[in-house]
């Protein structure tokens, strides 16, 4: 079997809470995934809740964006 490569930590004390749920993810990619998902998620934007936002990214420009085609990803494609 092979050893799990280490996920980039979140900032603060986001991680002791996303580290409780890496046994979940199998993937790296899914890990850094539900850390910007959280992240996105508790950050102080106006629009907090569009997938364009929760990336960081402009609204319908942004919308091609490789960090938002990512989060995209992880939503609909990790179990």
């Amino acid at each position: 079997m092979t050893v799990r490569r280490p996920c980039p930590p979140a900032p603060g004390p986001l991680e002791g809470y996303a580290a409780r749920f890496d046994p979940l993810f199998v993937s790296l990619a899914q890990r850094r995934g539900f850390r910007e998902y959280l992240m996105g998620l508790l950050a102080p934007r106006d629009r907090n809740k569009t997938l364009t936002a929760l990336a960081g990214a402009e609204p319908i420009v942004g919308a091609q964006h490789s960090a938002v085609q990512r989060l995209q990803f992880f939503l609909s494609e990790s179990p």
